[in-house]
């Protein structure tokens, strides 16, 4: 999320009362850089913390991004930023409640090992984060796609009318089959290929003639691009092995 866009939810929130929590979903920048312009407690899986590093390439990430992106925000960031540290920490889940209305922060691994959601249980709605995309090409950089698809599939029979994904519209879990399915093609074509002994750059340059299969916004081709073959390349030495 970035800076305007922050700071236009909050701005909304607030319209409806003081922000409690605020859930970071993931420790990717972009999902995170909101953070820093919003009030409140705020709530992540518990190895969130160890792969959020504000280094000073970190940041200077971050601001190339902001001024890229987002530039009317590039004067908002301090000279000397840090993220502000999680106070509330899940590890399978983390009930809080806001009145009489429960809430329910589950974690949801599979586009990233430390993906957490929000269940919100008397109006049926789930915000996933990232392991759901609706119309968006799913990243695969940080995935593991068998626990990915398990997420899904629990997802799918919860007690669950809308689902608010990391990207895209809201949905609801009927709608999760496509993206079941793209998961479970794509590493059926990524096992077949290393049971046949093709090499890491063999896969990954066979699994590009694939890349136009899902939507992609000219805008971010490129960018897409490069993730789909780091994600090819992380299902591969998962499957042979070579990391966890």
């Amino acid at each position: 999320m970035l800076p305007t866009q922050a700071i236009a939810w909050r701005e909304e929130a607030e319209r409806h009362g003081p922000i409690q929590f605020v859930l970071l979903t993931d420790h990717l920048v972009e999902h995170i850089m909101g953070a820093l312009f919003m009030p409140g407690s705020l709530i992540t899986h518990h190895s969130t913390m160890d792969k959020i590093r504000m280094t000073p390439k970190a940041k200077e990430h971050l601001r190339k991004r902001i001024t890229k992106y987002d530039p009317q925000a590039a004067d908002l960031l301090p000279e000397n930023f840090n993220l502000p540290k999680p106070n509330l920490m899940l590890y399978d889940r983390f009930t809080a409640y806001l009145g009489e209305r429960e809430l329910e922060f589950l974690h949801l691994p599979g586009h990233s090992p430390n993906n957490a959601g929000l269940y919100v249980s008397d109006v049926r709605v789930l915000f996933a984060g990232h392991v759901v995309t609706n119309g968006y090409r799913p990243h695969l950089g940080l995935c593991d796609l068998s626990t990915w698809i398990t997420t899904l599939q629990a997802i799918r029979v919860m007690e669950v009318d809308i689902i608010v994904p990391g990207q895209g519209a809201p949905m609801t879990p009927d709608e999760l089959e496509p993206l079941i399915q793209y998961l479970e093609v794509t590493r059926e074509r990524i096992q077949t290929m290393v049971d046949e002994g093709r090499t890491r750059d063999e896969v990954v340059s066979k699994m590009m003639g694939y890349f136009d299969e899902w939507p992609t916004d000219p805008e971010w081709r490129d960018e897409e691009r490069n993730l789909y073959r780091q994600g090819i390349r992380r299902i591969y030495d998962r499957l042979v092995g070579r990391t966890k």
